[in-house]
C-alpha cells in the first residue's frame, strides 16, 4: 500500500478519530524515509582536480583544504573526496574543529560522513580544554564524541600525565576509561592499575582493579576507590592497606588525605609494625603521618610475638605514638591501652584499666587496679611495671599496696577452699623472671606473709605466718619454695586448726581468680 492510499483509507473510514493517528503515521513516515545523512561540504581548497583515469569517484584537492560536515571542521594539505559514498581521506596536518574546545591533529584522516566516524593516523593528538592526549592511531566518533585508542596514549591533564595501552575519551562528560599497563604521574605520587576512570573536570581518578599508589612517605594499593589528585582525598576499598617504612595500615575501606597525612580504616582495621612484631586489630583506626602515631577502637587487639609466644592485649582504645630515632636508625613508639584493659599470653595474664608501653625503656606500666596471674601467682598493687628483654619479661615491679597470692594446694578438709592461699604483702616488690616465669621475689618494706607448710606427702599440715621489713622469697614451677626473712624478722608455725578463717587471710587480701582471661577469645567477655 502506498502513503497516499493509506491516508485515504484512514480518512473516509473514520474521518474524526484517525486524524491525530494520520498525522503521526505521516510524521513517522517523513522521519524514517526523507531524512538522509548529511553530506560533506567543502568549504576551501585552492586546487580542486578530477581524473577519472586516476579515480573515478573521487575529486582531488590540493591546498587549504577545509571541510564542514554538522558543526565540525576538516582541515589538511591535500585530501580526496568521495562525494557518492559522503567520505574523504586527507593527508598533511590534520585538523578536526568541533565546538570552542575539542581539537584532533594528525598526518592522515579517514572521515565517514554516513556514521560521523573519523580516523587519525601517526603524531595524533586530541585536545579538550587543558586535556592533552597524544598516540599514534585514534578513532573517534563525532555522533557519541567519543574517542578510542588501542595502541597505547600518553595523556597531560594539569599536572598529571597518564599513560595506557588502550583507552577512551568521552568529550561531553570529560571522562577517560584506560586499560593495561595504567600509569598516572604526580610530582607527589605515582599510580598503577590495570583499569582506570578519570574525569578531566573533577580531577578525580577511580580504580576499578588492582591498583598501586606509590609516594616517598607511603604505598597504597587497593582494588576499588577514588582518588581526588587536587586535594589529594581518597578512598580505597577491597583489599586495600597502606603501608608506610615501619608498618602496614589496612582495613575493608581507607579514607586518606595526603595533604594532611591522615588514614581512616573502617572495618576488618589491622596496624602491622614489621619492626617491633606488634598488630593491632580492630573495627575502626586511624593514622596520622605527621606524628606518626595511630588508634584503634572497636574490638580492639594487639598481638606481639615473643620468642615463639604471643602476648594478646585488649582494650577499649589502642594507640601507638612514635618517638624520635635511634641511632640505628629504628623509631621508638610509645603503645598506650586505655580501658579494661586485658592481658593474655600462655605464662602470664593480666587486667587494669589503662597501661603504657615505652619502647625507648622496654617497659610496660600498668594503672588503676592492675592484677597480673603468673601460674599459681596473683600479684597486685597501686601500679604494676613489667621490664622487658629480647622480647621476655625479666623484672616485676609492684609498687605501693603490693600483694602476691597463690593456691597454697591444700588437701585438709578442715580449711575451706578460700581461704587456701599463700599471701605475701609489703610496700614495694620485684619479681624476677626467666624464660616469663617469676623465680624470685623481693619485698621491700612493711614485709608480711602466710605460707602453707607441707609435710612428705605434700600435705598442708601447719602455717607459717612471719612479718618482717624486708623478705625474699625463692619460687620453682611457680610455687614458693623458701622465704627468707630480713631486719626484725617475727614468724611463728602454726598448725591449721589453731588459726581461724580470718587469721588466715592477711589486710586486703582478694582473691580475683574469676577475673583472670583464660584464653585469646576471652579477652572480649564482659
Amino acid at each position: 500500500i502506498n502513503v497516499f492510499g493509506l491516508k485515504l483509507l484512514l480518512y473516509f473510514s473514520h474521518p474524526m478519530k484517525h486524524y491525530i493517528l494520520l498525522f503521526l503515521l505521516s510524521f513517522f513516515i517523513s522521519s524514517t524515509y526523507g531524512q538522509s545523512p548529511q553530506k560533506i561540504e567543502l568549504v576551501n581548497a585552492d586546487v580542486s582536480e578530477f581524473d577519472q583515469t586516476i579515480n573515478a569517484k573521487a575529486t582531488r584537492l590540493i591546498g587549504n583544504v577545509v571541510f564542514s560536515h554538522q558543526q565540525a571542521f576538516m582541515y589538511c594539505d591535500s585530501a580526496w573526496l568521495y562525494r557518492d559514498e559522503n567520505k574523504l581521506e586527507a593527508f598533511g596536518n590534520v585538523r578536526i574543529k568541533k565546538g570552542d574546545t575539542l581539537n584532533l591533529t594528525g598526518k592522515r584522516l579517514l572521515y565517514d560522513g554516513n556514521t560521523k566516524f573519523a580516523q587519525l593516523f601517526e603524531d595524533v593528538v586530541m585536545t579538550d580544554r587543558k586535556t592533552i592526549l597524544r598516540t599514534s592511531k585514534l578513532d573517534y566518533d563525532l555522533n557519541k564524541e567519543i574517542a578510542y585508542y588501542t595502541d597505547s596514549a600518553n595523556i597531560v591533564d594539569g599536572e598529571n600525565t597518564l599513560t595506557s595501552k588502550t583507552g577512551s575519551y568521552y568529550s561531553s562528560s570529560h571522562e577517560m576509561f584506560f586499560r593495561r599497563n595504567v600509569l598516572l604521574v604526580n610530582p607527589k605520587f605515582t599510580m598503577e592499575s590495570d583499569t582506570l576512570r578519570y574525569n578531566t573536570t573533577s580531577k578525580t581518578a577511580f580504580f576499578l582493579g588492582p591498583t598501586y599508589i606509590r609516594s616517598k612517605e607511603n604505598l597504597i594499593y587497593c582494588e576499588s576507590g577514588w582518588y581526588q589528585t587536587e586535594s589529594q582525598q581518597s578512598n580505597f576499598r577491597k583489599n586495600a592497606y597502606l603501608k608506610s617504612k615501619e608498618q602496614r595500615l589496612g582495613g575493608d575501606s581507607i579514607i586518606y588525605e595526603r595533604s594532611k597525612g591522615i588514614g581512616k580504616v573502617f572495618g576488618n582495621v589491622s596496624v602491622i609494625d614489621t619492626v617491633n612484631n606488634i598488630i593491632i586489630t580492630g573495627d575502626y583506626g586511624e593514622y596520622h603521618e605527621n606524628t606518626d602515631s595511630s588508634w584503634v577502637v572497636g574490638h580492639a587487639l594487639m598481638t606481639q610475638i615473643m620468642n615463639g609466644d604471643s602476648l594478646f592485649m585488649h582494650a577499649d582504645t589502642l594507640m601507638a605514638i612514635g618517638r624520635d630515632t635511634t641511632a640505628e636508625g629504628r623509631n621508638k613508639k610509645n603503645l598506650y591501652a586505655f580501658h579494661k584493659v586485658k592481658l593474655f599470653s600462655a605464662d602470664m595474664q593480666g587486667k587494669c584499666d589503662s597501661l603504657v608501653y615505652n619502647q625507648s625503656d622496654s617497659t610496660i606500666r600498668l594503672f588503676y587496679d592492675p592484677i597480673l596471674w603468673s601460674g599459681l601467682n596473683q600479684l597486685t598493687g597501686d601500679s604494676i611495671y613489667m621490664q622487658t628483654a629480647n622480647s621476655e619479661i625479666t623484672f616485676i615491679y609492684l609498687n605501693n599496696n603490693s600483694f602476691i597470692a597463690s593456691i597454697a594446694d591444700s588437701n585438709s578438709a578442715s580449711i575451706p577452699d578460700s581461704v587456701r592461699y599463700n599471701q605475701i604483702k609489703g610496700k614495694n616488690m620485684t619479681g624476677f623472671l626467666a624464660e616469663n616465669k617469676i623465680y624470685k621475689i623481693d619485698v621491700m618494706g612493711n614485709g608480711q606473709t602466710i605460707y602453707y607448710a607441707k609435710n612428705k606427702k605434700e600435705k598442708n599440715f601447719a602455717v607459717n605466718r612471719a612479718d618482717c621489713s624486708d623478705l625474699t622469697i625463692y619460687v620453682n614451677e611457680n610455687k614458693v619454695k623458701s622465704i627468707t626473712l630480713l631486719n626484725d624478722p617475727d614468724g611463728t608455725l602454726y598448725p591449721i586448726k589453731e588459726l581461724s578463717i580470718n587469721e588466715l587471710k592477711l589486710k586486703g587480701f582478694q582473691w580475683q581468680g574469676k577475673f583472670r582471661p583464660q584464653s585469646k577469645e576471652s579477652l572480649f567477655k564482659e
